[in-house]
Order: C-alpha cells, then structure tokens, then sequence
C-alpha cells in the first residue's frame, strides 16, 4: 500500500505518505489552505517521501467535521486523485481517527510490540467508555460514543451542549472520557462537569495499521457536515 492520506478538517492538519509499516514522509497543515497551496503540499510531501503521484496506490480524506471550505478543498482534491489516477479512496469521520489514537489501557501507545492479531483486539478494547467531542458553536457541538457511550450515541450527532450534558449525567462513570476539539468554552465547562480528556498517541503510530483496516472503493468521497438544523 502506498497510500496518500489527507487531513484538513482538523485542528492540527497533515498530508502523509503511508505504507502498511509507517509513515514515510508528512507535511503539517495547521492552517487553512487553498487548491493553490494545496497542490505543492502534496508534491512536497511526494518529493520527501520518494514517490511519484502516478506510484499511489490508495488515498485517504478526512471528510469531516471542519470548516466548510476546508473540507471542500480536501475531498475536492482527494476525488480528483481518485478519479484521476484510478485508486480506491476511503472517507474518514474524524470521531474514527481520535478513537484510533486512543491508547490500549494497559499498553499505553507501545503498538510496536503488538501483533497484528492483537492490535485488532486492542482496537475494540480502547473504544470503550470514551466520548468523542467536537465544538461547533458556542452552544453547540458535535459528539459520539464509544464502547458502553454508544448507546447514547452511536453515531456522531449535532446536539446543543444543554440536551448533551442532559444526556452525560446518564453515565454513572467519573470522570467521563473524550477526545476531540473543544473550544475552551467547553473545555471549561466539561472539566466542571468531570469530563477527563484522553491523552492521545501520536497520529504516526497509529496510521499505517488504522488505514489499513479502512474500506477503500472507487467511489466518489462527499464531505460530511453534520448539521441537520
């Protein structure tokens, strides 16, 4: 697998080149960007990684949540890709990728000496009792459970922070688990309210083994807002 992953939704952006084993090569994008800075990002990150576009065998986009034009500019280019080379793409709910990071609770982020068979175990143990967050407005914000969590919320939901704390207070565990992106707002008002925020391992330890449990096809990847009102 040679594989371009894309990420522009969050706050702390990347374009990576990965194979099955590691990350070869990367590029930080912390900022939003346009298609003209996009496009020598990209051949930068080939470049430091020895690859040629023509060489790419899969690609991977974050689709959201983000900014509206951040995304657009991400899937736009990632379609392209996918159109352009014929490569199969998949599209990555960013609640997926911080669950992902979250550490094994015994192992912490020591993957290395995992199997391949028990980091699929570590995969749905680490799940468990973690909230995933994402501040949208002042008053609102994205959320998803994990583990014991998803019967609150099996998928990512646009609630208000009122109706979400209504729902928190269900959990009888203290404090309550998240990882995400609050605004401090939230961040304020959450660790009132006993919400612990999850340490998270680093993105390059974990990418080559989540991407490649991903899903890839030829279709077209659509950006995902999230807001139904």
């Amino acid at each position: 697998m040679r594989c371009l992953f894309l990420d522009l939704a969050s706050h702390s952006g990347l374009l990576a080149c990965v194979t099955e084993e590691r990350v070869i090569a990367s590029e930080d994008s912390n900022h939003r960007i346009g298609d003209h800075e996009l496009i020598p990002l990209f051949e930068k990150t080939l470049q430091a990684a020895g690859w040629k576009a023509d060489g790419l065998t899969h690609c991977a986009c974050v689709i959201g949540p983000g900014g509206f034009m951040s995304l657009r500019v991400a899937v736009a280019f990632a379609n392209t890709l996918i159109h352009q080379l014929k490569v199969p793409g998949a599209g990555i709910h960013l609640s997926d990728l911080y669950a992902a990071r979250t550490p094994h609770p015994s192992l912490g982020c020591a993957r290395d000496t995992l199997s391949r068979g028990e980091r699929d175990g570590e995969r749905s143990e680490k799940n468990k009792e973690l909230l995933w967050l994402h501040s949208t407005k002042k008053h609102e914000l994205f959320v998803r459970g994990f583990g014991s969590y998803a019967s609150l919320w099996p998928k990512a939901a646009h609630v208000t922070v009122k109706e979400f704390l209504l729902h928190a207070a269900e959990i009888r565990e203290s404090p309550l688990r998240w990882c995400g992106e609050l605004i401090p707002e939230h961040e304020a008002l959450f660790k009132e309210k006993e919400l612990q925020p999850v340490v998270l391992c680093p993105l390059a330890d974990v990418l080559p083994a989540f991407l490649g449990k991903q899903t890839f096809t030829e279709k077209l990847l659509e950006p995902w807002y999230g807001r139904s009102w």
